[in-house]
């Protein structure tokens, strides 16, 4: 039933789900007010692996919880954004969707987007090109647009862009995408040994590496929240952005790189970002975030975020794992706060067998 009442977020003219609604009268829906009434590109890309496996496991009985949620990825298409990169903000005009603002980033407000490009693809057993060509030109965008290096370190970020200018900062947001581009290239339609899937693997790795420097180079061992680069001194903590809410995107990166390559560096990592959380963010009842991660004698918050137990300690667990049954090339993909679902030619095979026996 809640399903259902949140379906009615997709009742706009527009074809895009409104940003807000109310459960008990899902008729009051909107966006949000300190969006000036737009909607968030991520909310509306991130539904899509959901309502779609609900769709399917439900048998053909509701079919529209699939189609509804995919015409979003249409749509988005259609608008056909430079360099295949999505300012965050999208409002309608006479039901007509249209950029709200001018800003790219791989961060707050449009991560997810990206990732469910890939992952409805995966999803659905590679057979829908659409996610895929969406997120092939996305990375490439971003390759051309985006990704930047920093000095003297060489480490490799993706910066955000307002108004055509370049803002070299990261957020730890952003550190998702290392694994993302390790999957993309692991599962490249031209092959792992093309040229494309070569250079996304090289960017994960690289990109990996600067999150884990972003939690090395810091007095507790844990990242800030996010991080501004500067010429010659790589980067410091950027304005207003000490604090650790005990993220999950880089272990994510971690765990993702460490099951792919088969490389325990990743395993190391996650277990030195466990170690700094345990001494740092540990209370005698739960975790807390911490208030800045340039101190050393500071006391966890009482504070402890969901996505701290859905996301960031599964996946410090499965990098230590050697033996899960997790298989994220054949079997399964995770939806953005590391739930994991079957793909869809795994839930056939499965119903195909339980109906001849």
């Amino acid at each position: 039933s809640n399903c259902g009442r949140l379906f009615h977020a997709f009742d706009n003219p527009s074809g895009l789900p409104w940003g807000t609604i109310d459960l008990n009268h899902p008729e009051n829906k909107g966006n949000i007010g300190w969006a000036g009434g737009a909607q968030i590109v991520a909310e509306m890309g991130t539904l899509q692996v959901e309502f779609r496996y609900l769709s399917k496991m439900l048998n053909g009985t509701h079919p529209e919880y699939a189609t509804k949620s995919e015409r979003v990825f249409e749509i988005l298409k259609d608008m056909n954004p430079k360099f295949g990169l999505y300012p965050y903000f999208i409002r309608s005009r006479n039901d007509k969707p249209e950029f709200a603002n001018r800003k790219l980033t791989f961060g707050a407000m449009a991560d997810s987007v990206y990732e469910y490009m890939l992952k409805v693809w995966l999803q659905g057993g590679k057979v829908e090109p659409l996610y895929r060509e969406m997120y092939d030109k996305a990375i490439q965008g971003m390759h051309d647009e985006l990704l930047q290096t920093s000095t003297p370190s060489g480490l490799t970020f993706i910066a955000d862009k307002n108004n055509d200018a370049l803002d070299k900062k990261m957020d730890h947001l952003v550190c998702f995408m290392g694994g993302l581009l390790a999957l993309g290239a692991y599962t490249d339609p031209l092959g792992l040994q093309s040229e494309r899937a070569q250079r996304d693997l090289k960017t994960g790795k690289a990109l990996t590496y600067t999150c884990y420097q972003m939690y090395a180079r810091m007095p507790t061992g844990i990242s800030a929240e996010f991080v501004q680069f500067h010429d010659g001194r790589d980067f410091d903590i950027g304005h207003g952005a000490p604090h650790y809410l005990l993220r999950p995107e880089a272990v994510e990166s971690f765990f993702i790189l460490s099951w792919l390559t088969k490389d325990p560096i990743y395993r190391e990592w996650s277990w030195e970002v466990f170690c700094a959380i345990e001494r740092y963010c540990k209370t005698d009842i739960a975790y807390g975030s911490l208030h800045t991660v340039q101190d050393i004698h500071g006391k966890p918050e009482n504070k402890m975020e969901s996505f701290f137990l859905a996301e960031t300690l599964k996946y410090l667990y499965l990098a230590q794992d050697p033996d899960t049954e997790v298989d994220i090339l054949n079997k399964h993909v995770f939806n953005t706060e590391a739930h994991p679902v079957r793909i869809f030619p795994v839930i056939d095979e499965a119903l195909k067998k339980a109906k001849a026996a």
